[in-house]
């Protein structure tokens, strides 16, 4: 076994070991099996249609255990499930305040509501020439709030801004050429997924 495997499972070893800096959520919550549902808190200046994309990406990315956690649980028998609650529509709330995700909370029997609020997606596109060639870039870059509340009293468990880029170069000689490049929904989705897996590491890290 190489150096350098045996160093990355050296950190994952002490990743899993590492003692919680805050009291887990499951002990917050009192449960081992968590319901969870992600909602969204519209944000003015950003397209509808990318906010309700960060729900999804958000949504998935909680589906995905993080390695680092399967470590911990295979270490300290302690094991906490994560069961995701969806809707075709993705439900709006109105403020995010306490009283509001205890109601909702109590409507579809939650543990933990995820209030994701998209706060700006940039996007931008260049042109530039590189000696004899033609170059296009597109780079998107995401901002998103994501506040974990408990459904008990609405208090928040875990809160947070996540960012995420993506960035995508195509050259051709004589001409300019696109042809290989992400769509400008595609650049942001790939930003977004960027920031729901940060986001994701630190609530299943949280747990």
């Amino acid at each position: 076994m190489g150096v350098r495997v045996l160093y990355l499972l050296a950190v994952l070893f002490l990743l899993a070991c590492a003692p919680a800096t805050r009291t887990p959520i499951h002990k917050v919550v009192g449960k081992e099996t968590l319901r969870v549902k992600v909602v969204l808190l519209e944000s003015k200046g950003v397209d509808p249609a990318y906010q309700k994309m960060a729900v999804r990406e958000f949504e998935a990315s909680l589906l995905k255990q993080p390695l680092t956690r399967a470590i911990r649980e295979s270490i300290t028998r302690e094991r906490v499930d994560v069961v995701l609650i969806t809707r075709k529509e993705v439900q709006k709330v109105k403020n995010g305040s306490p009283a509001e995700l205890v109601r909702i909370g109590r409507e579809s029997d939650l543990d933990l509501v995820v209030v994701v609020e998209p706060i700006s997606v940039d996007y931008r596109e260049k042109t530039y020439t590189k000696e004899d060639r033609i170059c296009v870039r597109r780079s998107a870059r995401v901002s998103v709030s994501a506040k974990v509340a408990e459904t008990g009293k609405g208090s928040v468990v875990l809160a947070g801004v996540y960012t995420g880029r993506s960035r995508a170069v195509q050259c051709s000689k004589g001409i300019r050429r696109t042809d290989k490049l992400p769509s400008r929904d595609g650049m942001v989705i790939k930003a977004l997924k960027e920031a729901a897996s940060k986001f994701s590491k630190e609530f299943w890290g949280s747990l």
